[in-house]
C-alpha cells in the first residue's frame, strides 16, 4: 500500500546505503566468501547507522552492488509517490461535492432533465426539500451546478411530467460544465473508486451486497442501524455509479435477529445485486 511512511522509509534506507557505501560493500563481499542462508534467500540483512544517527536494519540484494541496492529503493519510492499523488488527485476531484448521496442523485437527475427546481427534485428523489435546497446552494457555490436566471423555464425532459409545464417564481438549477465532467469521471473505474472514498457508508453497503447477494435497503438499515431513507439513497447512488443493479431475486430466509426485526418479509422491498465491477473496485480500494 502506498503511504508517505513507506516512501520515507525507502528513501532513508537508500540514503543510509549510500552514506555507508564502503561498509555495505565490505559486508556484501565478506558474505559472498562465506557459506550461509544468503545463498538460498539471495538477501543479506545489515544494521547500519542512518544519516539521522539512528540504527537502521536493511535487507540487501545479496548479488547487487550497494549503488544498485540504493537505486532500487529510490525507484520504488518514486513509484509509490506517483501512486500516492494520483490517489490524492482523484480524491480532490470530488472534494467540492457535498458528502451526501442526495447530492449525487441531484446531479444525475439534472443530467437527465436539463434543469429543475428544489421542490420538484425533492418530490422526484423522495428527499427532504430543505436538504435538497441546501445541497443545491452548496453545489452552486462549488460550481457543480449553475442557476438558470430565466424567470420562466419550460420543463420538457422531466421524467415525472407528462406534458410541457411552465413554472414561475422558482430557482432552477442545471449541471455546470464542471458538474458534467464530474459525472463523466464517476462513470470511470477511478471515479467509482473515489465515490466509495467520498461516501464511506456506500462502501459498507457495497461490501454487504457482494457478501450477501442480493441485499435490500431495508435489510441494510436494520443490519447497520442506519436511517432507512439515507440507506435507500445510498443504494440509488451506487446504482447510478454502476456498482449495483436491481435484482428480481430474493434472499433466503434469515434466522438472525435482524430478520426478526424486519419481519423477514420480502414484500415491497427492492433488492440489489453487485455488477461485475464491484469486486474489482473494492479490491482496488484496499490496495
Amino acid at each position: 500500500m502506498a503511504s508517505q511512511a513507506e516512501i520515507d522509509r525507502l528513501r532513508l534506507e537508500a540514503d543510509t546505503i549510500m552514506t555507508r557505501y564502503q561498509e555495505v560493500e565490505r559486508a556484501l563481499k565478506q558474505a559472498r566468501e562465506q557459506s550461509g542462508d544468503q545463498w538460498e534467500t539471495g538477501e543479506l540483512t545489515l544494521t547500519l547507522e542512518a544519516p539521522t544517527g539512528e540504527s537502521l536494519t536493511v535487507t540487501l540484494d545479496f548479488e547487487a552492488a550497494p549503488a544498485n541496492n540504493a537505486e532500487s529503493r529510490y525507484e520504488r519510492a518514486n513509484e509509490l509517490e506517483a501512486v500516492l499523488q494520483r490517489k490524492q488527485q482523484i480524491v480532490e476531484q470530488l472534494q467540492p461535492m457535498p458528502a451526501h448521496p442526495v447530492a449525487y442523485l441531484i446531479c444525475y437527475h439534472l443530467d437527465h432533465v436539463d434543469g429543475n427546481y428544489p421542490k420538484s427534485m425533492a418530490g422526484y428523489l423522495d428527499a427532504e426539500r430543505d436538504r435538497v435546497e441546501q445541497l443545491c446552494k452548496d453545489m452552486e457555490a462549488a460550481e457543480i451546478l449553475e442557476r438558470i436566471e430565466s424567470g420562466t423555464v419550460k420543463q420538457r425532459n422531466v421524467k415525472a411530467k407528462k406534458t410541457n409545464e411552465v413554472r414561475q417564481h422558482h430557482t432552477y438549477y442545471r449541471l455546470s460544465r464542471e458538474g458534467d465532467h464530474l459525472l463523466r469521471f464517476l462513470s470511470e473505474p477511478e471515479g467509482q473508486l473515489n465515490h466509495l472514498r467520498h461516501l464511506p457508508d456506500a462502501k459498507t453497503i457495497l461490501q454487504q451486497v457482494v457478501n450477501d447477494d442480493p441485499h435490500s435497503p431495508r435489510m441494510t438499515a436494520v443490519d447497520e442501524t442506519m436511517q432507512f431513507e439515507y440507506v435507500r439513497h445510498l443504494y440509488r447512488t451506487l446504482r447510478q455509479v454502476g456498482l449495483v443493479v436491481e435484482s428480481d431475486r430474493t434472499p433466503a430466509k434469515r434466522d438472525d435477529s435482524a430478520s426478526q426485526k424486519d419481519g423477514d418479509s420480502t414484500h415491497g422491498q427492492t433488492y440489489y445485486t453487485p455488477t461485475d465491477k464491484a469486486d474489482e473496485v473494492l479490491e482496488a480500494l484496499e490496495a
